[in-house]
């Protein structure tokens, strides 16, 4: 794993594996399906019995913070993990390549939405033929509009970041050459 493109395959292992079933029953209750849509699962065991050099790129990436934890043995550093126990989601860049992930840390007492980071948009960039846009608050209502099956042909859909336009998405609007109708879901 040399990337965010290749952790989140493991990612989307994990969601697959038989031990995954409170990721499983949590997208279930929201209705979305790992199967039909890109989700992963982030245990927050990637890192272990990893060299320094891997846990050096990840931190790079701010996948991985070091921590004060104790650990049991003193040669070992403790870290924190990015989106640790949850359901992860890529954002993409223009390229279609993983720039950023959105996680939900589904098992605490109160879920914690997070971003790695301000960049990509999710589901990825709209083709440049779309007519009608729908721009959603969040990831999970992309996701959800995007399992209803509701969307026809040449629409798309773009979660904004926490309700919020950010720059990637002015400029993926502008792209839209064929664009006839932006639709705005607000909560």
């Amino acid at each position: 794993m040399q990337n965010l493109e290749d952790l989140f395959r493991s990612f989307e292992t994990g969601i697959r594996s038989i031990k995954a079933t409170k990721p499983k029953e949590y997208l279930n209750s929201l209705g979305l399906d790992y199967a039909e849509l890109r989700i992963g699962f982030n245990s927050g065991q990637f890192h272990h019995n990893k060299d320094q050099q891997f846990k050096d790129r990840f931190e790079a990436l701010g996948v991985l913070k070091k921590s004060d934890a104790g650990v049991q043995k003193s040669t070992m550093t403790p870290y924190t993990v990015f989106g640790r126990y949850g359901v992860i989601f890529p954002l993409l860049d223009r390229e279609n390549t993983i720039v950023n992930y959105f996680a939900v840390r589904f098992d605490l007492n109160t879920p914690v939405e997070e971003y790695l980071n301000t960049q990509g948009i999710y589901p990825s960039y709209p083709h440049p033929l779309t007519k009608k846009l729908y721009m959603v608050p969040t990831v999970i209502d992309a996701a959800s509009l995007i399992q209803s099956k509701t969307l026809e042909n040449k629409d798309a859909v773009m979660a904004l970041h926490n309700g919020k336009l950010l720059p990637q998405h002015i400029e993926a609007i502008k792209t839209l050459n064929e664009l006839e109708e932006i639709i705005i879901i607000k909560r």
